[in-house]
């Protein structure tokens, strides 16, 4: 027992030194809720609410938050953008990229899970992918995203272990303006796919308008005298026809118009709760939480090896 406590005392020692020595980690996060649409249009207003996964009926646009920032479109788009980083403006493919070809690590799992990746990385990636990659996959291990269906209320946290407590905060804004940039996007590009259709069909209605009442006018001019039952009948058809594509034209300028409205609409169903603002603890396990975990873990392999290494007299 007394070679194990040495041993217990002297990795305990190190730990609590590795501790104070290593980068602290810094988390910031924010909140915000997608749970309002129209029904009526396809304004942003509809889509950011079933970009919250509410959906108001079958035409609604239908992804969701935890889809988009687990894409490359966002990882891309955030390891790409400039920050300021420890006074300096950069990038983090830049800040996070030049360690893509670290594999050793104080943690053996972490440093399987290298030796692992480096291995699986096919052989003609240039230098600059390996970078790219390396900070995308960094960015979305950072990620954090829990949703409230009830309420529809979401919450983005960004943790990083980095000398620069603020650029977690400047990750999660730019996460929120992403996800905001990305709805109007989509929702612009609908709308105008959606005036395009009316349009082509508002035209369409016109000329079957116009067709049907040049035949009315030569049905009158023909027939000065309607006097006949079938002459009744057909002038009734005529006329119902032309009922039917006016109110069918009058219908469509309607939607036309909203279309329209829809494509220069830029308002945000995002009503923010929270805005990104930096923890004020520290994020991770704390000393005292980490030493206990490492006793247990060095108590459970010592106990485990004198049992094995005792297993004839145990079981005698």
């Amino acid at each position: 027992m007394k070679k194990y406590l040495k041993y217990f005392f002297y990795i305990i020692i190190l730990y609590s030194v590795y501790f104070f020595i290593k980068s602290p980690s810094y988390s910031s996060e924010v909140s915000f809720y997608t749970n309002y649409n129209e029904s009526s249009s396809l304004s942003s207003l509809g889509v950011l609410g079933s970009l919250g996964g509410f959906a108001s009926d079958d035409n609604s646009l239908k992804f969701s938050i935890t889809n988009y920032l687990s894409s490359d479109k966002l990882l891309k788009q955030i390891v790409e953008k400039e920050y300021i980083i420890e006074g300096n403006r950069k990038n983090l493919v830049d800040y996070w990229g030049s360690k893509y070809n670290n594999i050793f690590s104080v943690n053996p799992i972490a440093l399987l899970k290298n030796i692992n990746r480096n291995f699986a990385l096919i052989k003609n990636l240039s230098v600059e992918e390996k970078k790219l990659l390396f900070a995308k996959e960094k960015l979305l291990r950072s990620i954090k995203h829990s949703e409230d269906k009830r309420s529809s209320l979401h919450t983005v946290n960004v943790i990083l272990r980095t000398k620069d407590p603020l650029l977690s905060k400047q990750i999660v804004n730019a996460i929120f303006e992403s996800i905001i940039d990305y709805s109007t996007e989509v929702t612009s590009i609908k709308a105008i796919e959606k005036r395009d259709f009316i349009n082509a069909r508002l035209f369409e209605i016109k000329k079957d308008l116009e067709n049907t009442e040049k035949e009315m006018q030569l049905f009158l001019e023909k027939n000065k005298s309607i006097t006949s039952p079938s002459l009744t009948l057909q002038q009734e058809r005529i006329q119902r026809n032309i009922l039917l594509y006016t109110q069918l034209y009058l219908s469509l300028s309607d939607q036309l118009e909203l279309a329209k409205i829809d494509e220069k609409d830029t308002t945000s169903s995002i009503f923010l709760l929270d805005s990104a603002e930096i923890s004020s603890y520290k994020a991770g396990r704390t000393l005292f939480e980490s030493l206990l975990i490492i006793s247990i873990l060095l108590f459970s392999i010592v106990f485990v090896f004198e049992a094995f290494k005792n297993r004839n007299e145990i079981f005698r």
